[in-house]
């Protein structure tokens, strides 16, 4: 009976979602105006502080300036949201929290993902250094926000990458920001102007038709002294393309050392050779450029070089430069999360279920490093992987609940292997929208394994279970491990930690026994105190 009751107080929340947001923004304006503000003598506006939007008011109204660039923040998920103000007043009746309310409620009308989001850290700056209405204009009023961008094809290469130097170990699980960073220096921006990596290609030169012995018999009988020319020394340098259907085009030379009768002759020879077999560049056909010199010797000898060739569709590669040292690099708290609760945890008999969609690379290095340890140790306490990655590519509109997919079981024997299951869920998608299927992945992993004991979840914290009407369908406890940027907690997960009798572990700290909490407990994780309210965690108002 307290299960049935648990399932449909979970589907009334998911399925009056809106009336509930109509109803709390008010209660969360209120929440946020009433936080300790930090003060600070001037905001500094930093220009080149990536990822974060400045919106900018008058000194006394509500009015952003640059409204319209709010609809950048659409589909992004918000990590901290800063407040600046001036405590100065003109007037001791001023009410600066209700020019601050009316600030807030004009981000949530033109982006009201701000107000939706769960974990997002909310940051009142007040400053002190301005002393008059004649002053105030010069300092920075509005709200910052900081958000994490949408995973694009060169980054998921780049963390592919990154993945697999960190299981060679090559790259330490903890410098990923600076792995990324390097990358992206070394990126190039391709024909269609796209930004891109230097990338192994596989590459089918084109051929002379027949065989190499064919080539060698058509070059001797057809390469000549040019007739009626006095044979002397020339060394002819000759290029040319083979286009996608092998046709011979754009006969040139590279240097003009040959006298023209000599040049003449190549060229001639050249355009009389039959079409020759197309190339390819990864089992696509593509244009080639040819090249190779031929030495005419005064004694009557013709000595042509091996033939050359490169795609005109791909970039050359660049030197090879010395490769960043990433061992000095410091740890933090963030760079050892995952790492740190598995080992002191020690969760045995386990199913571990990992989301890899975007910007959790950081975390599923982290994972790997465990992993590589535990194989090497013939540990068996993880006794199956489930990567999920949301749905593959499928569009957003056509996920539904419980049945979104892009999630994969495996039971890998070495570490080798469990790296390329990972590459083959990230491969196959990045998620899309910001929510995810968490709990989908869960039930996977208990009907794969019903002895298992235990289910270890790595989670997103900037991204909630899309599908938490489901939670009513776990039998097993869930520990969860909320990675991210974000300093706060996105209680969602603290919520589904209780729900399955398992724990929490956020910004390194584990907290446990989440079940015995009765209606009205409170629980102070990081900055905030959350309160249990039904069957869910809300994060607690400030009085």
């Amino acid at each position: 009976m307290q299960q049935l009751i648990r399932r449909f107080l979970f589907v009334f929340l998911v399925f009056n979602a809106p009336f509930v947001f109509a109803q709390t923004e008010a209660e969360e304006i209120e929440r946020i105006v009433k936080i300790k503000p930090r003060e600070i003598e001037k905001y500094v506006v930093n220009a080149k502080r990536v990822n974060t939007l400045y919106l900018e008011t008058a000194f006394n109204n509500a009015v952003y300036k640059d409204a319209k660039s709010l609809s950048t923040l659409k589909d992004k998920a918000i990590i901290k949201v800063e407040l600046v103000y001036t405590t100065y007043r003109k007037s001791e009746t001023f009410d600066q929290h209700g020019l601050n309310r009316k600030r807030l409620k004009a981000l949530f009308l033109a982006a009201p993902n701000c107000m939706k989001q769960p974990g997002i850290e909310w940051i009142l700056m007040a400053q002190t250094g301005c002393k008059s209405a004649e002053e105030g204009p010069s300092y920075f009023h509005g709200v910052v926000v900081t958000y994490r961008d949408n995973p694009s094809p060169v980054l998921s290469e780049i963390e592919q990458k990154f993945l697999r130097k960190v299981v060679e170990g090559e790259v330490p699980a903890h410098a990923y920001d600076a792995f990324v960073k390097n990358e992206f220096k070394s990126a190039v921006v391709d024909s269609a102007g796209n930004l891109t990596l230097d990338k192994e290609y596989k590459l089918v030169e084109p051929k002379f038709p027949g065989t190499e012995r064919d080539r060698i018999d058509y070059f001797t009988r057809n390469l000549k002294f040019p007739a009626n020319a006095k044979k002397m020394d020339q060394r002819v340098s000759v290029q040319f393309n083979v286009d996608k259907t092998g046709k011979i085009k754009n006969i040139d030379f590279t240097d003009q050392l040959g006298s023209d009768i000599y040049l003449k002759e190549v060229k001639e020879f050249v355009e009389n050779m039959p079409k020759w077999s197309p190339g390819s560049v990864d089992g696509k056909p593509s244009e080639f450029l040819v090249y190779f010199t031929i030495e005419f010797n005064s004694r009557g000898s013709i000595l042509p070089s091996p033939i050359k060739s490169s795609s005109t569709e791909i970039p050359p590669k660049r030197e090879e430069k010395r490769p960043p040292d990433y061992s000095n690099i410091p740890q933090n708290l963030q760079s050892k999360v995952v790492t740190d609760v598995l080992n002191r945890s020690k969760w045995s008999n386990a199913s571990l279920v990992c989301d890899v969609t975007a910007s959790m690379a950081p975390y599923t290095a982290q994972l790997m490093e465990y992993l590589k340890l535990q194989f090497k140790a013939k540990d068996t306490a993880v006794r199956q992987i489930v990567f999920f990655n949301d749905g593959d590519n499928r569009s957003d509109r056509s996920k539904k609940v419980g049945q979104v997919g892009g999630v994969y079981l495996f039971h890998p024997k070495t570490i080798d292997e469990a790296l390329e299951n990972l590459m083959q869920v990230m491969i196959a998608g990045s998620g899309g929208d910001l929510e995810e299927n968490n709990i989908e992945a869960l039930l996977k992993a208990e009907a794969a394994c019903p002895s298992c004991s235990h289910t270890i979840l790595i989670a997103d914290n900037v991204a909630t279970p899309r599908d938490l009407s489901l939670v009513s369908k776990l039998t097993k406890p869930v520990h969860v491990v909320a990675c991210g940027s974000s300093a706060v907690l996105n209680e969602n997960y603290l919520t589904l930690a209780y729900l399955t009798k398992g724990s929490l572990h956020f910004m390194n700290k584990d907290y446990v026994d989440l079940h015995l909490f009765s209606e009205g407990a409170t629980v102070q994780v990081g900055k905030e105190t959350y309160v249990l309210k039904g069957t869910k965690f809300v994060r607690r108002r400030i009085s």
